[in-house]
């Protein structure tokens, strides 16, 4: 059961036909004919053909030579009895051992197709119909064609464009009415908590550009033209396609702005419970907080495009950072961010946990403050958790997706040269939930931060001003009130 597990992972490139002694060869180390005594090993020489003719495909599929295979562990052709290839096993072997051979392998003698003999010639893979043979660092392989399904089935890719179109509205809904709930009422949203408009406004523009790529579609945005036709964009093939590299600068950056005004966020109510800092305070050192969080990104995002590690997603048509590079592209940068936020809050938490306990000690009233603690700690967790999910599933995706693919890839070329086999995939894609829900946190982040204003004071600020607009009150430091006390001082 074993030798079949190991064998079966060869049956691709058996049918694939890389080498007209593939077959003779797999069958001499799995199931060796046997002699009187002892059974008969392949010969090294055998080995070496069978490698040349079969490690280009290979390396085109990014998969190494199997290391069980490694022909140094057999035997050089000399005194002792091993399997030849064909060719060489006429003039050498002696009859009694020929046809004994021959009647267990009767396959061995068939000539390969004439896709084989191109292979060997060109030493390079023919891809399926709904692959695209692509040239990446002087080496062949296959890219999705654009328009058919290769890795993913069509329903699965329109169940995924409705999913993510979906939360791009909400999100775009949601942090529009935050936006607007800051103009009509702008005294409202003073600092400490004045980055949350801006965390707003960032995932609302990163609404708006999911629903425009469900608006022009996934081929006018990440397809670009090969040799054998338009395929989704390749690694460092970005630049080809000016919708692609637009679209994923843009969300790259405003990615990393919203993570960098989280950071901003709770490193204001740091200053402000821990320091004691005042509104105006905060007010005073805004610019650096805004050149902090719209530049700095920008050196990211132009760190990476020089890399030009940027793929398009057949299942979402998207751009996005390569499986071999988001650990440090994409996973790193934001959890850094993330991670910093988290601290900053977790000090802030402290800070006004040693408040209210003051204010206790003094015989105040605590719940505003209480009221307050439980709105921050609310919108932390429904920031932090999702951010912390959606990292966790991209560092999952990298590190599965690769295999997965090449396998199905594999299983493409076998279906390529079978005959009654459908092209394209039958059943559901590994890894289909985990990148729904990577989608659903990413954008779901939005449509929590439009929480703090989900309150009374807003639906009385929108309905004087849909009755009789009036001037906003103005609105003082939250912890200002706690800390004019003497005792607490």
């Amino acid at each position: 059961m074993k030798d079949y597990i190991q064998l079966s992972a060869f049956m691709p490139l058996v049918h694939y036909n890389c080498s007209k002694h593939l077959r003779l060869f797999l069958c001499a180390v799995f199931a060796p004919v046997c002699s009187e005594h002892v059974a008969i090993p392949a010969c090294k020489s055998l080995c070496l053909s069978v490698r040349r003719d079969c490690e280009p495909a290979l390396t085109s599929l990014t998969l190494p030579w199997p290391h069980m295979l490694d022909c140094d562990r057999f035997l050089d052709r000399g005194n002792t009895l091993c399997v030849q290839p064909p060719d060489e096993i006429i003039d050498d072997i002696s009859p009694p051992i020929l046809p004994t051979i021959l009647q267990q392998w009767p396959v061995m003698h068939e000539r390969p197709p004439q896709i084989s003999t191109r292979i060997q010639q060109q030493h390079h893979h023919q891809c399926p119909s709904h692959f695209v043979q692509i040239s990446d660092m002087e080496m062949i392989s296959c890219a999705p064609r654009c328009g058919t399904d290769a890795y993913y089935r069509a329903e699965d890719k329109r169940f995924a464009e409705r999913w993510m179109t979906g939360w791009a509205w909400l999100c775009f809904l949601s942090t529009l009415f935050t936006l607007l709930t800051f103009w009509v009422e702008p005294s409202r949203f003073r600092y400490p908590e004045r980055p949350i408009v801006f965390l707003a406004l960032c995932y609302n523009l990163l609404s708006i550009v999911y629903i425009i790529r469900g608006a022009i579609g996934a081929e006018n945005l990440s397809c670009v033209s090969q040799i054998d036709g338009p395929s989704y964009v390749p690694v460092r093939d970005a630049l080809k396609s000016v919708p692609c590299t637009l679209w994923w600068l843009i969300r790259y950056y405003l990615g990393l702005a919203s993570k960098m005004w989280w950071a901003v966020l709770c490193g204001c109510w740091l200053l402000s419970a821990r320091n004691e800092w005042s509104s105006e305070a905060l007010h005073n050192i805004a610019p650096y907080f805004h050149a902090a969080a719209w530049i700095l990104p920008i050196f990211f995002t132009g760190g990476s495009l020089l890399s030009r590690n940027v793929v398009a997603d057949e299942l979402t048509g998207l751009c996005q950072i390569s499986d071999e590079s988001a650990l440090w592209l994409e996973v790193l940068p934001h959890a850094v961010l993330l991670l910093l936020g988290c601290v900053f809050g977790s000090i802030a938490g402290s800070a006004l946990v040693r408040v209210r306990r003051a204010v206790r000690c003094a015989g105040r009233s605590a719940t505003k403050l209480e009221r307050l603690m439980t709105r921050l700690g609310i919108f932390a967790l429904l920031y932090a958790l999702p951010a912390l999910g959606s990292l966790v599933c991209v560092l999952h995706e990298a590190s599965v997706r690769p295999r997965w693919r090449k396998l199905s890839l594999l299983a493409a070329l076998d279906c390529h040269v079978a005959q009654n086999c459908a092209p394209g995939p039958i059943y559901r894609a590994a890894g289909l939930e985990v990148a729904l829900l990577r989608l659903f946190l990413s954008l779901v982040i939005g449509v929590t931060s439009g929480m703090w204003v989900w309150s009374g004071k807003t639906c009385r600020a929108w309905s004087k001003l849909l009755a009789a607009p009036s001037k906003s009150t103005r609105i003082q430091n939250p912890f200002q009130g706690f800390k004019q006390d003497d005792n607490i001082a």
